[in-house]
């Protein structure tokens, strides 16, 4: 076959015990009870131990796995280990009582990384951990799951007890997705091929690539492969290991979530009524829809009340319930359960909470979820929705609560346009009443612990343990796809007159006027933060707000080169939103770029500004970066090698971090013992105030 995949049979014979982790991954597995009385330091978020990506759409990923006789869950456990650049990771498995200690059954691979078709262009790499969901087999002796090693990803399988764990698949291709099928001695796999597009590229690289849509030059020098990646699904027999093509029944089998898990719209009861969620109407989150019971009988009813229009996750209890999950409250804040028993009257709300719940498993009536507060990270708990009562099952960070940690305040703002939106005001340990701190704003989501913000690129707690409030806030809806369903004509919206960044703006405006009218922070000393939509908030706040006095972003900037940079598939995407082309000369298209770009406004800029970009993304600040420079604006610059969008390596996020935090301690609390670390940056900070001071920008 021309993706050779070896045979199960070798794989069976020898089953050898996966090697063990390096000394630096020892402590993956957390001590119960261990806590030290101290500071909160940037390092204690850069080696958090986490469950599953820690990106906001995680709340909607298989991340738990229950095994069939409902009495254990396979998860992977993972810590960034900053000192060495890469992950320790591990499949562990979890008693549901909470009476048995968790338990590694396999340790070991490297850290599995998105993949996106982007317009045009397929196998567009991320920094955003790929879900790893474990499918466990029939008898519950053992589970299978993704592993990467030696740069391709496999399926493997780990006994439950933790005696052997091997690979099942010899992939050429790294395995995208996967079910155990029929009894569980079949396996239904797909692989993301692209070595034949690849390697037609690199022929085409011999006489010369031609550029067309297939570039994004802002990202690399080399075209991308054409959208949708290639999919090819196979079907392996795992008593013999024989491998043959998937049938259209195996394949709609893996599209649906596999016949076992099955997907997150739908559940059956034991008397065949099923209880779905009707996603027929387009609605911005696909998982979400009105939920629908049909009745094993062949009736259907779909919950006529308001709650039930845009819920996730249906769930039957043993008493006949349907329960769901929905987002409500201001900006949609809070996570609710409601509970409807089809044809008898209007759902009722039996639980509401502001914390994040995570990929919840039905328990009987309860459920065992992940859940993080904004001041606790994720954690494995059961909850009863009726009573409230929540049972820890297990906690990756016992250490942290021993941290010291500035105290949260969640805030309901509306903004100019009436558009509500929530921040978590953050007091800076220690604080005193009365006191006025420097501040700095982190954006743009707040839900769930409040860590880094989107991106994880700015250290919350950090900024308190440094004597910093912190105004950590979400944006509010887009106003464009409060119009509109199609993502495009919403931008189309967004961009006229910038009438979503004013919005977005306008909340985070209000939010840091809270923190100065209560007398928290410093009307003079307050900073901005963001990446992607976050970036963009800042650079439209530099030029449309004097409230802040220093800026750290991880993406820049708007200019009019960007639709070049983009690529042409890109341009034309920019040139339907209403981006001027790069040949406009009007006097509209001037005034457009002076709204936005901060390379045309070079001689109104006074902020100090940190730059913490990616390698394939720093080429977009280029024009902004010489243009400030020039006009002797404090405008500094690094570049992390492999990155991307969200950028995923330990050492970076750590040294991001660290960075950020020195930035404002220099250009907030004119502090400089911090940053004698790093005596070059240092001494270019104090010739960057110079030039500032020459210029008479102060």
């Amino acid at each position: 076959m021309s993706h050779a995949i070896c045979t199960l049979a070798a794989a069976l014979l020898s089953w050898p015990v996966h090697a063990a982790d390096s000394q630096n991954c020892a402590d993956l597995m957390p001590e119960p009870g261990k806590t030290v009385r101290r500071p909160l330091i940037a390092e204690d978020l850069a080696r958090l131990r986490d469950i599953g990506p820690v990106d906001p759409p995680s709340e909607d990923r298989r991340i738990l796995a229950l095994s069939p006789d409902g009495k254990h869950l396979a998860f992977q456990l993972r810590r960034a280990d900053p000192q060495g650049n890469a992950y320790c990771l591990a499949m562990v498995v979890a008693d549901v009582t909470g009476s048995q200690p968790v338990r590694i059954v396999d340790r070991g691979g490297e850290f599995i990384r998105t993949m996106l078709d982007l317009r045009t262009q397929a196998g567009s790499p991320t920094g955003i951990a790929k879900v790893i969901t474990p499918r466990w087999s029939p008898d519950g002796r053992w589970f299978a799951y993704l592993k990467r090693e030696g740069s391709v990803t496999q399926v493997w399988r780990a006994n439950a007890d933790g005696s052997r764990s091997a690979p099942i698949t010899r992939s050429n291709d790294d395995v995208e997705d996967f079910y155990l099928a029929g009894d569980g001695n079949g396996l239904v796999f797909s692989v993301a091929s692209l070595r034949e597009a690849n390697q037609a590229i690199d022929d085409e690289g011999l006489t010369g690539f031609h550029y067309d849509e297939r570039f994004a030059p802002g990202s690399s020098p080399r075209p991308f492969p054409p959208a949708p990646t290639p999919r090819i699904v196979w079907f392996m027999d795992l008593s013999s290991g024989a491998l043959r093509p998937a049938t259209n029944e195996e394949r709609a089998g893996l599209e649906a979530g596999g016949p076992h898990e099955g997907t997150w719209k739908e559940a059956s009861n034991a008397h065949g009524d099923r209880a779905r969620l009707d996603t027929s109407a387009p609605t911005y989150w696909q998982q979400l829809g009105r939920l629908t019971v049909d009745f094993a009988d062949g009736r259907s009813l779909a919950c006529p009340d308001t709650v039930c229009a845009a819920v996730r996750r249906p769930w039957w209890t043993r008493q006949g319930y349907v329960r769901f999950v929905r987002r409500e409250g201001w900006a949609d804040g809070s996570t609710a359960i409601y509970q409807w028993r089809p044809g008898h009257g209007s759902p009722r709300r039996i639980y509401v909470t502001d914390d994040v719940l995570v990929d919840c498993v039905p328990d009987g009536d309860g459920l065992i979820c992940l859940r993080e507060s904004s001041l606790i990270p994720r954690r494995l708990e059961r909850l009863d929705p009726r009573t409230g009562h929540r049972q820890v099952l297990f906690d990756p960070n016992p250490e942290f609560a021993g941290l010291s940690l500035g105290k949260p305040e969640r805030l309901h703002l509306t903004n100019a346009y009436g558009l509500p939106s929530i921040a978590d005001l953050v007091l800076p340990v220690g604080y005193q009443p009365g006191k006025r701190y420097p501040m700095v704003v982190v954006q743009y989501h707040t839900r769930g612990f409040l860590r880094g913000g989107t991106g994880d690129d700015y250290p919350i707690q950090a900024f308190a343990n440094r004597g910093y409030a912190v105004l950590s806030v979400s944006k509010p809806a887009s106003i464009g796809l409060s119009r509109t369903t199609d993502f495009a004509e919403a931008d189309r919206i967004n961009l006229k007159d910038f009438a979503d960044r004013r919005s977005v703006l306008s909340s985070v405006e209000q939010g840091v006027r809270v923190a100065i009218a209560r007398g928290i922070a410093d009307p003079k000393r307050v900073g901005i933060t963001g990446l992607s939509d976050g970036a963009s908030t800042v650079m439209f706040a530099l030029l449309h707000s004097k409230l802040f006095s220093a800026a750290a972003m991880s993406q820049c900037c708007y200019d009019p080169t960007m639709t070049a940079r983009g690529g042409p598939g890109a341009a034309k995407s920019f040139y339907f939103y209403g981006y001027p082309k790069l040949t406009d000369r009007s006097t509209q298209a001037e005034d457009f770029w002076r709204q936005i770009a901060l390379s045309h406004n070079a001689d109104q800029i006074r902020t100090p500004i940190l730059l913490q970009l990616s390698d394939d993304e720093y080429s977009s600040a280029l024009v902004t970066y010489t243009a400030l420079r020039e006009a002797k604006v404090p405008i500094d610059m690094f570049v992390f090698p492999g990155e991307h969008h969200i950028k995923w390596q330990p050492a970076h996020r750590l040294a991001q971090y660290q960075r950020s935090l020195d930035w404002f301690d220099y250009w907030l609390k004119d502090a400089r013992l911090a940053a004698y670390a790093r005596p070059r940056e240092l001494s270019h900070w104090e010739a960057l105030r110079r030039d500032q001071l020459s210029a008479g920008n102060s």
